[in-house]
């Protein structure tokens, strides 16, 4: 379970909103299973972010979306996303419509390692929503990423990114049986033009 700024409850969040205003760094509400709370930036670097807790567990982000998660368990140890010739894929790019794979390597609840290949499809709404965010609203399109694991089952995150391809909100499953990992952004760590 994530320890944040502060003493967390499993389940009670309190006025995460409230906190966000207060602090004026880039920050992100996040939930992990059970756990979650508002989390500062610690650390940028070619389009990484490291947000850590209390209790020195890291979440990073790779473009906004999920590279790694350490300090509890389950957690995910990596993820690489490849296109068909075997060539990085710049998520933070995706058009409407792409297809590539997806590797991760995880550990779950019992201390057990695995990892997994599957065929990812991602598709984006051309019409934007409305979403609620922490200190605003944005008009977001909503982008679906299904996972076709290899050794069966299939997962489903939902992200919801500006123009720009910044995700500003995620629903995620990152491996079959995962937690979800859930953010919000409160306060962005990219110029806003």
């Amino acid at each position: 379970m994530l320890a944040t700024l502060g003493s967390f409850v499993p389940g009670q969040h309190g006025d995460l909103s409230g906190r966000a205003k207060k602090i004026p760094y880039a920050s992100i509400e996040l939930t992990y299973g059970r756990g979650g709370g508002l989390l500062v930036l610690s650390e940028e670097k070619d389009g990484l972010t490291f947000w850590q807790t209390a209790r020195d567990e890291v979440v990073v982000l790779r473009d906004g979306f999920p590279q790694s998660i350490s300090g509890i368990t389950p957690r995910l140890e990596m993820s690489n996303a490849t296109n068909a010739q075997g060539d990085a894929v710049a998520l933070a790019s995706l058009g409407d419509h792409e297809q590539f794979v997806v590797e991760r390597a995880w550990v779950d609840k019992k201390g057990r390692h695995h990892a997994g290949r599957a065929q990812a499809d991602w598709s984006c709404q051309s019409q934007t929503v409305s979403v609620k965010l922490p200190l605003t609203t944005r008009d977001l399109h909503r982008c679906v990423e299904t996972l076709d694991w290899a050794k069966g089952g299939d997962t489903r995150s939902v992200y919801w990114r500006d123009d720009q391809g910044h995700v500003w909100k995620a629903d995620v499953v990152a491996w079959p049986g995962a937690p979800k990992l859930n953010w919000r952004v409160a306060r962005p760590w990219w110029p806003l033009g």
